[in-house]
């Protein structure tokens, strides 16, 4: 079987169809009119594809923005945003700008420096690292997860480890972990329970805005230490709740935090 060819160029490198290469090197900006695959993508500006984008690595010095998928076998490393109107799959993803897609994220690590907003379903191996906020239609699924801006979901949240977060959070469903720490900055919701064997839970002492968390119920074997907290319900043999703390009020009532 003949080898693929390469595909190298400078600023404007544009590709009128779709396009399937060995290796692409581009110093410039790359443009394709259709899917482009590559066993190796490696381009010194930014990438707009109008199609799919398929590849072993993808290192992208600036933006990229694709219709359909980004597919990466193994590691994935852009310097500027990442706009997708499917799903984003890769082994290693960094991404130093913010993250935009359509569908939903799969990875061994995930590690973003903006915000994250999937249409779809995140779900992580190993390590989600969210500096922007991070915000999913369906469930996220990690190891651990430290979002700072705060976190949505549609669904529910599982994480098998911790989950560190400062900021907003809502989740329309249960948020399950082993160690949950949260700085509150805002108003926040847990519409389902919140299962934890540890829980710590008090306001940033940046939030310049009311700041609490409404929860339906609260579930730990362990001793938990909560403040600015609303919850129905809560099940543990010990708790440390600070003065702005409302046990066993429903969620719909005012909530007026001295």
């Amino acid at each position: 079987m003949s080898k693929k060819p390469d595909l190298k160029g400078l600023a404007g490198t544009i590709i009128s169809g779709d396009g399937d290469f060995d290796q692409v090197r581009i110093l410039g900006g790359l443009t394709c009119k259709g899917s482009l695959n590559a066993n190796d993508v490696n381009v010194k500006g930014s990438i707009k594809i109008d199609g799919s984008l398929w590849a072993n690595d993808i290192e992208v010095l600036g933006g990229i923005t694709v219709g359909s998928d980004i597919i990466a076998e193994y590691e994935v490393n852009i310097e500027g945003g990442v706009t997708a109107g499917g799903k984003f799959q890769g082994r290693e993803i960094v991404v130093s700008g913010g993250v935009n897609v359509g569908e939903g994220i799969k990875a061994a690590t995930l590690e973003v420096k903006g915000g994250v907003k999937a249409g779809g379903e995140i779900k992580v191996d190993g390590l989600i690292e969210v500096e922007g906020g991070l915000v999913s239609d369906r469930k996220i699924e990690a190891e651990n997860l430290i979002a700072i801006g705060g976190f949505t979901s549609k669904r529910n949240i599982k994480v098998e480890k911790s989950i560190i977060a400062r900021g907003s959070i809502e989740v329309d469903e249960d948020v399950e972990c082993e160690s949950f720490e949260l700085k509150i900055s805002g108003p926040s919701f847990i519409n389902g329970k919140l299962q934890a064997k540890k829980i710590k839970i008090d306001i940033d002492e940046k939030a310049r805005n009311v700041a609490y968390l409404r929860v339906k119920e609260i579930i730990s074997q362990n001793k938990i230490d909560i403040d600015y907290v609303i919850a129905e319900k809560v099940i543990c043999p010990k708790m440390n709740a600070g003065e702005n703390c409302r046990i066993g009020e429903a969620l719909d009532k005012a909530y007026d935090p001295e």
